[in-house]
């Protein structure tokens, strides 16, 4: 039986050998490709040996892909715990603002059981910045200020804040900022807030480290008091010189928005000035004054305003008799008036009219180009310089003209006995 067998055995072997060689690539080759798998991700990439002192400016992009080989059982059961990926950084260049570095990834399989072949990306871009520090002031914003409400400055318990982080990120914070908000009902804020890193837009720079991180803000807040506009009244003090007088007083504004207790303002119908003295003044006027406030009420705007007070010289009128001159009378003529005095009235300052006196006045009648006979003509007045002539009484005088009378022996009568007759005066 052994002696038929071997036989066989040797028979044909290098057909035998190839096709177990055959059947052997066969089973590796489905063996293989039912076990080859591609993971989707993400895992994230683990920055090494970064340089002392540097600042990771870009989060680092995960691993997307992930090309594996592993048996069946444990193809189905990976997660990104199965995997690491790292980045190498010890050779990147460490400088302010500096453009990407290419980094290469590597992707290590956590079993022995898996095989990694492939993954994306190969390599990332990395920018590191020197780390770096500064002060910044700290501020308080607290948005709009509701209606009717009126807050204090706000106060913190700490002025300043130290930023820390990259050069390029830390240059760009203004302020390290406290945001609170306003209870519209007028509630203090008393609290503890966390400060944000802004720039000059007030855009939050990030990331950075800020110490202190928290802060202690109190702002407080009270009810508005109301508004109106008042009126405003000059008060004068003193009198004028003696013939002067107040013709105009000009306030400017005439009135100003005040605000107070709302008691306080609905008995206020007016405020007045400090007072502006006018005492023995002869001429105009213009000043500025403070306003005299109740307590508890304000001016809104500027407390003071413009006073102008305009004087002139007091003006009256005082009468005078005085007799009547003929103009234009012939030396051969008689004439004979109705009245030898009239009442002139005179206007002017005080002054003016005590200046005057009665012997210098005068009121004339034009008797030229008058014929014989009774006539009447009016009476003219020339007022003297400073006065104005108010009235004059009579306004016109009778006259009666006659021939005079020859030489005689005897004289002749009056033949208008009970008028008087007048010389008449050289032209």
């Amino acid at each position: 039986m052994g002696a038929r067998v071997t036989p066989f055995l040797v028979r044909n072997w290098p057909l035998r050998l190839a096709a177990i060689a055959l059947a052997t690539v066969l089973y590796t080759g489905l063996v293989l490709s039912q076990n080859a798998r591609l993971w989707p991700g993400p895992l994230q990439i683990q920055a090494i040996n970064r340089p002392a002192g540097a600042f990771l400016l870009d989060d680092l992009p995960p691993v997307t892909q992930i090309r594996f080989l592993a048996p069946v059982e444990v193809a189905g059961r990976i997660t990104n715990a199965d995997f690491r990926a790292i980045a190498d950084l010890a050779n990147v260049e460490v400088q302010p603002g500096g453009p990407p570095v290419p980094v290469p990834v590597t992707v290590q399989a956590l079993s022995g059981r898996i095989q990694v072949t492939d993954w994306f990306p190969r390599t990332i871009n990395v920018r590191l910045d020197p780390v770096t520090t500064r002060i910044v002031p700290v501020t308080v914003d607290h948005g709009t200020i509701p209606a009717g409400l009126v807050v204090a400055d706000p106060e913190t318990d700490v002025g300043t804040a130290t930023v820390r982080g990259a050069s390029s990120l830390v240059a760009r914070v203004r302020e390290a900022r406290a945001q609170v908000s306003l209870d519209p009902n007028g509630i203090n804020v008393d609290a503890d807030v966390n400060l944000i890193p802004v720039d000059e837009r007030g855009e939050v720079v990030a990331p950075v480290d800020i110490e202190p991180q928290i802060v202690h803000v109190r702002v407080e807040i009270g009810r508005e008091n109301p508004t109106r506009p008042i009126p405003v009244v000059a008060q004068l003090v003193g009198d004028p010189a003696s013939g002067y007088r107040v013709i105009a007083i000009e306030v400017t504004p005439l009135t100003v928005t005040v605000q107070g207790d709302p008691g306080l303002l609905g008995d206020l119908q007016s405020v007045t000035t400090e007072p502006v003295g006018v005492g023995g003044r002869t001429d105009d006027l213009d000043t500025d004054v403070e306003l005299l406030l109740p307590e508890g009420v304000v001016v809104v705007d500027d407390p003071t305003v413009r006073v102008r007070v305009d004087l002139e010289p007091e003006r009256g009128s005082r009468s005078f008799e005085t007799g009547l001159t003929l103009t234009g009378a012939e030396p051969d003529r008689i004439y004979r008036l109705s009245t030898p005095a009239v009442v002139v009235t005179l206007g002017g300052t005080g002054a003016a009219l005590q200046a005057l006196d009665a012997a210098t006045l005068s009121a004339t009648v034009d008797v030229r180009r008058l014929d014989e006979g009774t006539d009447t003509v009016p009476i003219e007045f020339e007022p003297p310089e400073g006065t104005t002539l108010v009235a004059i009484s009579p306004e016109e005088v009778g006259i009666v003209i006659e021939e005079a009378p020859r030489p005689s022996a005897e004289p002749q009568g009056s033949s208008l006995p009970g008028l008087p007759v007048l010389p008449s005066p050289a032209q």
